[in-house]
């Protein structure tokens, strides 16, 4: 039987040989650690349940709780998901990306909450800018927007994925 493909297994595999070549910031060096051993012997367990026959005591590893963790946030990623689910409205939603200029990437580092929140709100400003005009939807909009920090080869990627509705309620004047 072949062993799923997870970020885990991904990460024990392959880590050693980019990091032969790559420089990882300690950040991300200590994440990719917490979904290493994560659910392993190394971070401790309590006893799960005893054979009655054997005495056997099969162990429940502790997890990471990191949260980049896929196998630590799947819970609340999926409650997360149900609200947003049941907030939505009966229209088609556009998904739509917003990335920091990378002329901007090395100062990320030195005011991330400075830089993020300033971001955050260029997004917002345009989006509700585009939903209040009366020319496009002439309402007032919302949106779900998620914060990534790395591209998909681990180097710093700052970019929102956003989740507009392609509709509106009237604006109020």
């Amino acid at each position: 039987m072949n062993n799923p493909c997870t970020l885990k297994s991904v990460l024990f595999q392959h880590l050693p040989h980019y990091q032969q070549t790559h420089t990882l910031s300690p950040h991300q060096s200590q994440v990719c650690s917490h979904i290493l051993t994560c659910h392993t012997p190394a971070l401790g367990s309590v006893a799960e349940q005893q054979c009655d026959q054997c005495d056997y005591t099969r162990p429940c590893y502790h997890s990471c709780r990191d949260r980049h963790c896929p196998s630590c946030q799947r819970d609340a990623s999926q409650a997360w998901c149900e609200r947003q689910r049941e907030a939505q409205l009966p229209v088609n939603y556009h998904h739509l990306v917003f990335t920091l200029p990378s002329s901007l990437n090395a100062r990320v580092s030195l005011h991330p909450e400075v830089i993020y929140r300033t971001l955050f709100e260029s997004v917002w400003n345009t989006l509700s800018h585009f939903g209040n005009d009366p020319k496009r939807l002439n309402g007032q909009i919302g949106a779900t927007m998620v914060l990534h920090t790395w591209g998909e080869n681990l180097s710093r990627h700052v970019h929102l994925h956003c989740l507009v509705p392609g509709g509106a309620p009237m604006a109020f004047t």
